[in-house]
């Protein structure tokens, strides 16, 4: 959610008014008080010229480790 909050603040030019709402549409049921820290974090990165935090891929994103996690976590077909 705060990589979408600094997309909308540092390329799409939003307001922070502005981008809490409009997480609520990319992530819906998301309670405000999440899209409004989000939207203050993803402020002070793109205010202080940090780049977004990296994402990191979920081991289940990778078909190699889907079947072992699939296991692990006991979910059935």
């Amino acid at each position: 959610m705060i990589e979408k909050a600094v997309f909308l603040l540092r390329e799409v030019h939003t307001s922070g008014e502005e981008t809490v709402h409009a997480l609520e549409r990319y992530f819906p049921g998301s309670a405000y008080e999440d899209r409004l820290r989000c939207t203050h974090e993803a402020g002070d990165i793109v205010h202080r010229g940090r780049p977004p935090v990296e994402r990191v891929p979920s081991e289940v994103a990778d078909a190699r480790y889907f079947a072992a996690a699939h296991e692990r976590h006991a979910f059935g077909d």
